[in-house]
């Protein structure tokens, strides 16, 4: 029988290196921390709920709350944007429309004309995301990121037909409690938070770690 303490040691300090780079690092927290969990449980994922932008050419548009259009609008483009490079990373065969043409028509259209744009830039799919609500703080000291989403898929080439919908509901970080202004910028903060609603809603659409957001409350403070 072939002897395995060999091996420890080179999990343990794979374990380790994982925990100091999520541990020491601002950015990509939630892709950090997803990857660390998925080698410590061996690989647990689940199933896309959504399969169908598999081999399509897929439009990703980001709608900020109808009352606070201007003020968040910055954030819903870069949860676009970030959301796009998800997919195309991690979705199968999957032809994903460049950004900019997205932030192209949001600046020349109405908000209600979304599969006008399906249709000019040649996309079988679109992946509308409506924030309906989205904000950064909890009181005027706190910053506690609430985000109310929806999410719809239509066929393009079936009429505009919708095809897939879900209610993600509201999506907080951290969870629990709030964190001090003080502690840092709202930059950050918010850059943070975008980071959370984007990979909450991207992993709708690919196999993914079911526990990967257990830790963000800790990591909220760093």
């Amino acid at each position: 029988m072939m002897d395995h303490s060999f091996y420890r040691p080179r999990f343990l300090s794979s374990t380790l290196l994982l925990t100091t780079m999520v541990a020491s690092t601002a950015g990509c927290l939630p892709s950090l921390i997803a990857t660390g969990i998925y080698v410590f449980q061996g690989g647990n994922v689940v199933p896309a709920e959504c399969e169908d932008l598999v081999e399509q050419r897929v439009v990703v548009i980001c709608r900020p709350p109808s009352s606070h259009e201007y003020r968040h609008a910055g954030a819903a483009r870069t949860i676009g944007k970030r959301i796009s490079r998800m997919l195309e990373a991690n979705v199968e065969g999957i032809d994903v429309v460049s950004p900019q043409e997205v932030d192209n028509w949001i600046d020349e259209q109405d908000w209600d004309n979304f599969k006008d744009l399906g249709h000019a830039v040649k996309a079988t799919r679109v992946v509308y995301i409506e924030l309906d609500d989205f904000s950064l703080y909890k009181g005027s000291t706190l910053y506690q990121g609430n985000a109310d989403v929806r999410l719809s898929v239509y066929d393009m080439t079936n009429r505009d037909k919708l095809i897939w919908e879900r209610n993600v509901g509201q999506i907080l970080f951290p969870r629990n409690s709030g964190i001090p202004a003080a502690d840092k910028s709202i930059q950050v903060f918010q850059r943070q938070f975008v980071e959370v609603v984007s990979d909450q809603i991207a992993s709708f659409f690919y196999e993914h770690d079911p526990n990967a957001s257990f830790a963000l409350d800790a990591i909220a403070n760093k």
